[in-house]
């Protein structure tokens, strides 16, 4: 079964240098001027980049009956609570309890920003949420597509949010929200989705990469991914030029694991060579806007100048691996 994008949004955070105290995200803009005032920020960026992704207005009212019940919501995030914790451990600290508002306590719960996002847009298959670092953006995407082709939904909105530590701008973390929306072919996407796909899903996993003896992962762990991962299938019924394509190959890791990343990336290439896939590029990027990193990369390499077949990898520093499979060779019944 073919999984296909058709839908995607983002609101991120970029360095400027000269903003000033001008924030970088406007919630009215998104939102309108009602309804968002007691949720979280990483809580907001979620709800914007979702309804962009769905092609819908905050106000809309959410889907009901049927389409509802095979909808479904899956969210991945680091630090989405990580302030809210601190300011509420301070407010105990100094203030005691009554210095905590009762509105703000939801914003406690790691699920709070995917909560809002299904019960927004009316998601009743299920909502779950996802907390590795920097890979859980990409493994949003893979559970999705693992529910889409066991049959526990027909649209899955994969999405993933982040507002970055306290330090973040020493750091070089920065706060953004990301969503796709995902279905299966065959399977009508009903409200929720765009009509023309952006690409297909082929393939996806997570592996974990052992420490080595020398500290460096384990090179017959690194050897057996990269096996795993130059195997994800291209899409089915691809034949001649169209599957011959050479494929662009990205791998997202924050700086402290850049190392892991470049060694992932040329095992990679090694395996893709052994199958006798071609690269026709192999980057290793930046993951900027933490768990989100994944997924802003996956909606550039989907949208139609993307160029193709591509392998998106994300690597955390503690060697957690998730990569994703996409192509545009998308059947014309959907062009």
């Amino acid at each position: 079964m073919t999984v296909l994008i058709t839908g995607v949004g983002a609101v991120a955070e970029e360095p400027r240098p000269d903003a000033g105290d001008v924030p970088w995200f406007d919630p009215a803009a998104h939102l309108g001027r009602r309804g968002w005032k007691y949720l979280t920020p990483a809580t907001r960026y979620l709800l914007a980049a979702g309804n962009e992704a769905l092609g819908r207005r905050h106000d809309d009212p959410p889907l009901a009956g049927a389409a509802s019940e095979r909808f479904g919501v899956v969210t991945g995030t680091q630090y989405a609570i990580d302030r809210v914790h601190r300011r509420m451990n301070a407010t105990l600290t100094t203030e005691g309890v009554h210095g905590i508002s009762p509105a703000e306590v939801p914003g406690f719960s790691m699920n709070t920003p995917g909560s809002q996002l299904a019960i927004t847009t009316g998601a009743r298959a299920f909502s779950v949420t996802l907390t590795n670092p920097v890979t859980a953006g990409l493994e949003a995407v893979q559970f999705a597509v693992t529910a889409l082709r066991t049959g526990r939904a027909d649209v899955v909105v994969a999405a993933a949010a982040d507002q970055a530590s306290e330090d973040h701008g020493g750091s070089g973390e920065y706060d953004a929200a990301a969503a796709v929306v995902l279905s299966a072919r065959g399977r009508a996407p009903g409200t929720a989705g765009a009509g023309r796909p952006l690409a297909a899903v082929t393939g996806a996993l997570s592996r974990f990469l052992a420490p080595g003896p020398a500290g460096g992962p384990d090179p017959a762990a690194l050897a057996a991914s990269a096996a795993r991962i130059a195997a994800l299938p291209r899409t089915a019924g691809a034949v001649g030029p169209r599957a011959a394509r050479a494929v662009r190959l990205v791998v997202v890791a924050p700086p402290a694991a850049t190392p892991l990343a470049l060694a992932v990336r040329d095992a990679v290439t090694t395996a893709l060579a052994d199958t006798r896939s071609m690269v026709r590029d192999a980057a290793v990027h930046p993951a900027r806007h933490c768990a989100v990193s994944g997924l802003l990369e996956l909606i550039a390499l989907a949208r139609p100048d993307g160029g193709g077949p591509a392998l998106l990898v994300s690597v955390s520093e503690s060697g957690h691996l998730t990569a994703i499979r996409i192509d545009d060779a998308v059947g014309p019944e959907f062009t």
